[in-house]
């Protein structure tokens, strides 16, 4: 069977799976870092429900992708019902077909495959074995622009990244445009943001603004407001979920070379919002601060949050994007859960 009606988490049709979460003619116009990062396939996934006793999926890897999330093993992981329920080890380069047993239990529940993301894989078939399977139903669709941490960084199944849990939480279909290493506010982005169909979209983007290519709270709160209004050129009525940067304790009071402290360029963003949502008389615009939703004991190296930091994002979010959906009213806070 075809898998393109079985896969989700790409903004736009693709026949070979899956090659980049961002079409050509767009790439073209992101800087190389980003258009790099595009390439690794974050969020995307096999997602069915039916009555087969198994099911056998040929795939072809490729060798490991720099900017993907540090993980030790890459594989395929097969989350049931919203549970982790096997993980098969992948091989890079190479042409494998797997054989993935669904317990009887499992019969007629959502069935949700993660693929191996730092190998990148094209998928060719997904055959059902003792029965049938069916694309699960559509679902409201949720944009996550931002940086490594919403592509996955780092967490030890892509099923924990903060996106995951979070459209698990709310029942979202989630693209994942999480950018290793980029999403500093690039307008190209933005633009590319602006044309995808959706229900409800969340910007995550700032800490790599203070070390990548250094900005100043002014820069950076510009930047916001320009970059929402790009957005607002082709959703002026879907709700928008704003994270501000997350705690980095090396950045938090430490100047950077434009001479802004992370916690500098973390109020220029969220002033940006209520500033927008002001001028703009735009109430559907939700803003959730970032600092204090995880400590920095939920860090793995100083940046990135592992398992549980991730979980805690994913709740936050996952409220925060739900009343936004059901309200869009006013720049509010989201419950932090700590």
């Amino acid at each position: 069977m075809d898998p393109t009606p079985f896969t989700r988490g790409l903004a736009f049709a693709a026949k070979e799976h899956v090659g980049s979460r961002v079409p050509p003619e767009c790439t073209e116009r992101f800087a190389c870092d980003t258009a790099s990062a595009a390439q690794v396939p974050a969020g995307v996934r096999l997602e069915f429900s039916g009555n087969a006793g198994a099911v056998d999926i040929d795939a072809t890897t490729g060798t490991m992708h720099p900017l993907a999330a540090p993980v030790p093993e890459q594989y395929f992981s097969v989350w049931l019902s919203g549970r982790l329920h096997t993980r098969i080890p992948a091989a890079p380069g190479a042409r494998q077909k797997l054989h993935i047993d669904l317990p009887p239990h499992g019969r007629n529940k959502p069935v949700t495959i993660h693929l191996p993301e730092g190998y990148r894989p094209v998928l060719h078939s997904i055959e059902p074995i003792g029965g049938t399977i069916f694309p699960l139903p559509p679902r409201q669709r949720w944009v996550a622009y931002g940086d490594s941490i919403t592509q996955g960084w780092t967490t030890s199944d892509p099923g924990r990244a903060w996106t995951a849990v979070a459209a698990r939480e709310a029942n979202l279909d989630v693209i994942n445009l999480g950018f290793a290493g980029a999403a500093r506010g690039e307008l190209p982005a933005a633009s590319f943001v602006s044309t995808v169909p959706t229900d409800v979209i969340s910007l995550a983007w700032g800490t790599n603004c203070w070390s990548q290519i250094p900005m100043d709270r002014s820069y950076i709160t510009e930047l916001m407001r320009f970059f929402l209004t790009v957005i607002r050129s082709g959703h002026p009525e879907t709700p928008i979920v704003v994270l501000s940067p997350l705690v980095r304790p090396q950045a938090e009071s430490i100047p950077n070379s434009a001479g802004a402290t992370l916690e500098d360029l973390r109020q220029g963003i969220e002033a940006a919002v209520a500033t927008f949502a002001t001028t703009e008389n735009d109430g559907r615009i939700h803003l959730v601060p970032g600092r204090e939703l995880i400590s920095s004991s939920h860090l793995v190296d100083g940046i990135h949050p592992g398992d549980q930091g991730h979980a805690l994002i994913g709740q936050a979010m996952a409220a925060a994007l739900t009343s936004a959906i059901r309200s869009g009213y006013g720049v509010e806070t989201a419950p932090r859960v700590r």
